[in-house]
């Protein structure tokens, strides 16, 4: 596997790890109300819940898209040299 591929999986797995953390605290303070208060637990369900999970399904579909992709693509050139520019003065 190239390394940068190699890089970039790992800190996706990192994340992915963080992300369940987060569904996993957000769900118990919904989920005992009265130990966290309601006001907190209603604000939890309607905004932390949602965005993490979008975040996290995000964060799945890039780890599934960029394990597959092959490892050639990863090397990557030299970048190409800039353009030549034209002078367009007249003596």
């Amino acid at each position: 596997m190239h390394p940068k591929k190699a890089e970039m999986l790992k800190r996706l797995e990192e994340t992915s790890r963080v992300h369940d953390a987060a569904l996993e605290r957000s769900f118990n303070v919904v989920t005992n109300p009265s130990q966290f208060g309601w006001e907190r637990s209603l604000l939890t369900a309607a905004v932390v819940v949602p965005l993490t999970g979008v975040s996290a399904v995000l964060t799945d579909l890039s780890h599934a898209l960029l394990s597959r992709s092959d490892d050639s693509a990863w090397d990557f050139g030299a970048p190409p040299p800039p353009p030549k520019q034209i002078d367009e003065t007249t003596d």
